[in-house]
Order: structure tokens, then sequence, then C-alpha cells
């Protein structure tokens, strides 16, 4: 078995002890265990997000003439209402948007910023060692400035047709009168009370009145946010910067600063100076198609395309359907654009990212070349890209999450999102402002700045957006948009999306089998295997298959929640991971499908 020690850091967060036996921190979302029907829609528009009423809710905008950027502002609204434990105003987004009338792909990076005043190695202890993982995700400290309502009025300024107010009657109507909470719901507060919630009084007040969970059949009403997203509605992305809204944040967040005045957090002018990013999405032909993501500060995006190129190049020679070497070529693929991921990607507003060099053929193909077709490699080192000379940088660990969401929308004119968005942990911080979760993204960036006297590139600096997994996907085929995916998960988020592009394009699955499959995902010295369905093939069983090649198997239940949709046949069909509580639904459905 071939094994490479990684450059830089080897260094884990971990939860105290005690919490180890419930919660999952690379994957800390719960999944419905009990689902087994796929919500599936066809039709000329199609709406895929991760809850019913945000579906609903995007369904009608498009039916009221919007386009897919207004099912996008439309729908986010309603999910920081009815799914806050993933997304919401306080977080940060990525959206890949087909304007289908320009021909053209855009890439609208509305990721959180560090405040300022952020300090190098803020979370290092004084006797050199990293704070738990678990402790900074409670602190203010950690919350960095968001972004998401940047991001979806700079989307409706350039591709939205109905009024911005009216992309909130919705959402304002269910934080006000109410919605029935659903079992997902419930089961992500129970885990934020297990991670902690302590230090936050508005959290207990609003998700755990009296200390007890809200009860299932009755309305549950968020009145603080009904009144944070009609002031939204009415004064737009000023309200939110500069406004009340904006007031009231950093009111809150100094109260928490008095009690500690080692934290640093969010001032007036964090807010008042955020701006979205237009990026130039990052692209490369896979076999016939051209896949499409997001590029740096998503290390995501780069993942799956390094991904899929080292897969290509191996499965020419070594591929063949479903059998062990489709999933040992998979593993391998993944487990080496992990090393490149953890190692070169940062904001590149602080360090030259080589994105060119990092997606160059004969730099996937020398990667591919390091790879054993009939034995596993542990821990590859990253590779040396073009571009890469002068940075002499560490890597850093990989990160936790899961308060994440992805939705896909393809509207009546072809307009086509792909978008992502992120609290971070469930819940995030677990502090509120206006009745709106505040994210812990900053525990994105890595806890130490350099290792050895080597830099890392995803160190915490001012004013910078912290590394992120999150990858939107759009896929063309003659320069016309053939299918759109993405999902929640961390750092395994390029993990779901490259098996789910594998599943669509190289099996030909449907929306529906794509998200029903098996997934299979990677750490850098074992390969885990979702635990739910049947591992075997013709040939056998095929763990113990892997094994034979040098893999160490652990098993998981996969807390993906992926959306897509694919054109097939004239019509586009969605599909929403049964994992968890997504819903597709669409316009003019065809009815023989």
């Amino acid at each position: 078995m071939k094994t490479q020690k990684p450059l830089g850091l080897v260094l884990f967060f971990t939860l105290p002890l005690p919490l180890l036996a419930q919660v999952n921190w690379k994957a800390p979302e719960s999944i419905d265990l009990k689902k087994t029907k796929v919500s599936t829609a066809s039709g000329q528009a199609v709406v895929v997000t991760a809850n019913p009423l945000a579906s609903d809710a995007a369904l009608q905008a498009l039916k009221d003439g919007g386009t897919a950027m207004d099912a996008v502002v439309t729908a986010q609204a309603v999910l920081a209402v009815v799914e806050p434990q993933s997304s919401g105003l306080g977080g940060g987004s990525f959206l890949l948007y087909w304007d289908q009338s320009e021909k053209s792909l855009h890439a609208l990076d509305g990721r959180e910023t560090a405040p300022a005043q952020v300090e190098e190695d803020m979370w290092v202890t004084s006797d050199g060692k990293a704070l738990p993982w678990l402790q900074a995700t409670s602190s203010p400290s950690s919350i960095g400035v968001p972004g998401t309502t940047a991001l979806l009025w700079e989307g409706h300024r350039q591709f939205g047709r109905l009024p911005w107010r009216t992309n909130f009657k919705k959402s304002v109507h269910l934080a006000k009168d109410g919605f029935i909470p659903s079992p997902r719901f419930l089961r992500s507060i129970s885990l934020a009370k297990t991670l902690g919630i302590n230090h936050s009084r508005a959290f207990r007040s609003l998700y755990l009145p009296n200390g007890s969970l809200p009860i299932q059949k009755i309305p549950f009403r968020n009145q603080e946010l009904a009144s944070t997203l009609s002031r939204l509605a009415k004064g737009g992305v000023n309200e939110f910067y500069r406004g009340e809204i904006a007031n009231k944040l950093i009111n809150d967040l100094q109260l928490q600063q008095n009690k500690n005045e080692a934290v640093k957090t969010i001032t007036y002018e964090d807010l008042a100076s955020y701006k979205v990013q237009e990026r130039k999405p990052v692209c490369r032909k896979y076999k016939s198609w051209k896949v499409c993501s997001f590029p740096p500060p998503s290390g995501g995006g780069v993942a799956v395309l390094q991904a899929l190129g080292t897969y290509e190049f191996l499965s020419k020679k070594h591929w063949s359907k479903e059998t062990v070497n489709s999933w040992h070529l998979l593993a391998e693929s993944l487990r080496f654009a992990d090393a490149d991921r953890s190692h070169w990607i940062g904001d590149p507003i602080d360090w030259p990212v080589p994105i060119k060099g990092l997606l160059e053929d004969d730099y996937i193909k020398q990667r591919a070349n390091n790879i054993q077709i009939s034995n596993a490699t542990l821990r590859p080192s990253p590779g040396e890209p073009k571009g890469s000379k002068f940075l002499n940088l560490a890597s850093q660990p990989r990160t936790a999450g899961g308060g994440t969401t992805h939705m896909v929308v393809v509207d009546i004119d072809g307009n086509v999102a792909s978008y992502t968005s992120s609290v971070e942990t469930v819940f995030g911080s677990r502090h509120l402002s206006g009745g709106m979760v505040l994210n812990n993204q900053l525990t994105d960036f890595s806890f130490v700045s350099n290792v050895s006297g080597k830099p890392i590139a995803n160190r915490i600096r001012a004013n910078k957006r912290p590394m992120s997994s999150m990858s939107p996907v759009i896929v063309f085929r003659d320069n016309r948009p053939v299918l759109a995916v993405g999902s929640p998960g961390g750092w395994l988020i390029p993990h779901y999306i490259s098996n789910a592009l594998i599943g669509a394009l190289d099996l030909k699955r449907s929306p529906k089998e794509v998200v029903s499959q098996k997934l299979l995902s990677v750490q850098a010295n074992y390969t885990v295997l979702e635990k739910n369905g049947t591992w075997t093939n013709a040939k056998g069983n095929i763990p113990e298959q892997l094994k034979n090649l040098g893999h160490q198997i652990k098993y998981s239940s996969f807390s993906s929640g992926l959306a897509i949709i694919k054109w097939d046949k004239g019509s586009w069909h969605g599909a929403a991971d049964p994992r968890r509580e997504g819903k597709a639904v669409s316009l003019q459905p065809d009815k023989n499908r």
C-alpha cells in the first residue's frame, strides 16, 4: 500500500468527548432515514429547493412572471424562516447564473468577509494550541460580515423581473403567521442544543421556549424575523447594511462584546463596506460536456473539476461500469483533489491562487499518473501546479460544517440558477439578531496562520473571505445548459457532487436515480461508504474488493442534500435528495413522465 506524508499541518479540531457519540462534526446534519419517496418534477420550468414551502413559493414567483433569479430571492427568503439552521440573511452564498438572453454565465460571490479588526491567530491559545472548534463557533468573533442579502440584491438588480418587494411577501407571511415545523427543523434545534446554546439567550427564547422544543402541530412564529424581512423588502440592501437592520445587528454584537472585551467582531464600517464580487466561473471539459463551477474562495469548485479530470483520464483505460475499479478511481480522484484543495486554495486577495495550473490537462494527467490502479494511495501530498513556484505554503486541516442549503431553478425563458447558501454550523453561531441566525463562517479559516514558518493560504486576514466547499455547478453541451446540481454537506460537498455528475453524465441516470444512488467519500487515510444500501456487484462485495486494493473502509450516513435538474428529451427534469426534506416542482409538467 503506497503512503505519502502530507506537507504541512496535520491537525484536526475535535469536539469535547461527551459530544463525540452524538455529533459527527465532519457532517453534523441529521438525515431522514424514514423518507423513501423521491420528490421529482418535469416541465419547461423547474424548481428544486431544500424545503417544500420554499419550492412552492419559488414556483409561484415563476407563475407570476418572475425569472429564475426572482425564484432564488423568494426561496432564500422563505428558507430563512423555515430552514434557519442552514441558511438565511445572516449567512453567505454563491450564485452561478446562466443568462439565456445574453448567453452568458455569471458567478456572484456573496461569501462572508472577516471584519477589519480580526487578529492573526485569534483562535490560538496562549500555549500555542488551536482553540477547540466548538468553542470558536459560539463566539461572536466567528461571525463574518453577512453576504447573502447583498448577493440577492445584486442578482435581482441584474437578472430579476418582479419588484424586489414582491419576492418577500411569502416569507413575511410565514414568519408572522407561522408554519408547521418539520421533523428536520425540530431535530436541528435539538442538535444546536447539543452543540451549545447557553451563550445565546435569544436562541433559547425563540427555539426552546420554556426549555422545550416547539410543538410540531402548532404554527411556529418568528415575529422579529417578520419585521426584519418587511424592512428589507421596503428598504432594500441599504436597510440591511446601513439602516435599522444594521443598527440592531451592531448593537446586539456590542452587547456580546461588552461581556468579553477580547472579542473582536463586526463594526458599522464592516457592514457598510461589504461588496458582492462578480467572479469568473471555473470551467473544464469533461468528455463531451463543459462543467462549470465556482472559483476561489470556493475550493469546492476546483476540487470537483480536478476530481472529474483525474477520473476521466484514469477511466479511459481502467473503467468498467460500476465495478470495483470505478469506485477505486473515484476515491483516489477525490483524495488527490482534496490534498490540493487543502494546500493551494484561499481568497485570492491574500495569495495568488494557481487556478490555471491546477486545472491544466498536463497537471491533471501528472496527478493521475501518481495513482496506482491496483493500490490505494493514502495521505497523498499536494501537487506543484504552474504558478505555485514561489508560494511556499503549508496545508491546513479539513474544516467542519453542515448548515448549508442548495437550490436549482430553470425558468420558462431558459435562465438557470445553481445557488448554494450557508450559515456554517447548524444554526451558525446560534447568535441571533432581528430574528435571523448569524453565521460562524470565520471558523472556515485555518485556526493557525502558519506551520514551521510556512503560511497557510486560508489563513485569517482582515476583509478576507474564508475558503468554502460550496460548489454550485452548471453543465453545458454545445454551449447550452443541460444540467445544474449542488449540495450542502460541508467539506464533503464536492464529493457528493462528483458522485452525482458521474451518475448523471457517465451512467446516464435520471435525476431521481442520481439523488437515490449510493455515495462514496474519502478522508486522507480511509474511504467512506454510505451505510444505507447494498454494496454489491456481479463480482461480489465491493467493500471487500476495495479493501483488497488497500482501502481502509468506514461507513457513514451522509447528510447530502442534492438538488438537480437535467435536460432530457425536450424537457427539464428535477429531483430532490431523499436524505432531507426537499421538493421538486414545475410549470407545464410532462404528464408522460
